[in-house]
Parts: structure tokens; sequence; C-alpha cells
């Protein structure tokens, strides 16, 4: 039996000159950089498909698209800031411009609905129904999950991951 240190010096090179080859990602020009990331902030999904990732754009665009329509039909609520009351440390009620926050970043989503009026039920009568809340809490995950969609596709696009 050989000793373990001669074993290694007589491996023939073809199998002592192993690789594994790994392509680092490649950053987009700056151009289509930002194309990905308007595109993914005003359609959920187009980010990625603008970069080439056709999977994920459609996975993204159904899974976002669908949570907001979900909202919406949950009698989930738009909401837009609204001037606080007076005598508040603040201009506008905090609640409200972090709820803006979360469902604006759907994008056109949002911005369709509030153009044809959908969700824009006064928060009395639309608190009535028993599917309020669960409305909302979809149309704020639509949003705050296009946030990390967004991201996704600018590091894609910078070459920070494939």
């Amino acid at each position: 039996m050989q000793p373990r240190d001669t074993l290694t010096d007589n491996i023939p090179p073809h199998f002592s000159d192993r690789t594994i080859p790994f392509n680092e990602p490649t950053p987009f020009p700056l151009a289509r950089r930002t194309v990905a990331v308007i595109a993914s902030w005003l359609v959920p999904g187009a980010g990625h498909l603008a970069l080439g990732r056709y999977g994920r754009a459609l996975l993204f665009f159904v899974t976002i698209v669908g949570a907001f329509v979900l909202g919406l039909s949950l009698n989930g609520h738009l909401y837009w800031p609204t001037v606080a009351e007076p005598g508040s440390t603040f201009h506008y009620d905090l609640i409200t411009v972090l709820w803006f926050f979360a469902e604006i970043g759907s994008g056109l989503c949002y911005i369709a609905s509030y153009a044809l009026g959908l969700g824009m039920t006064p928060i009395p009568q639309a608190a009535a129904s028993p599917t309020f809340e669960y409305g909302n809490t979809f149309m704020f995950l639509a949003g705050l999950l296009n946030y990390l969609v967004i991201h996704d596709a600018f590091d894609i696009a910078a070459g920070r991951k494939h």
C-alpha cells in the first residue's frame, strides 16, 4: 500500500486540473438598469421581463397583481395621506402615510384603481364589511412585496446576482 503523500503526487493531470466553472453575473448598462427599476415599479415583474428573466416576471406579476385584485375584491380601501387633526405634531396623519406608502408600491395597480374609483368607499361603510381588514392586508402585501421585487430586479441588473 502506498502512503497518502505519494498517492497525490502520481495523479494524472486530467484529474488534478479540475475547476468548477462559475460565471460571474455581469452588470447591465445603466439605461437598462433604470428601465428595469421603473418598469418593475409600474408593472410588477416588468423589470425582470426587461432583463430576460421570464419565469420570475410571470411569477411576480401573477402573485402581486393577484394579491392586489384579491384585496380589492375583499373590500380593501385605497389610502391617501390625510391632513392630521389640528394641534397634531405632524401635518399628515402618519398611519395613512404608511398605508399609502405600502399600497403605492404596487404601481399601476394602485394608480388604475384610484383613477377608476375602485376601493374608494368611505371608511365607515367599507369597515362594515367583514372582509375589510383582509382586503387591506392583501393590498398592503402587494405593494410591499413589489418593493422587494424592485430591489431584486435592481440587483440582477447591477450584476450582484443571477
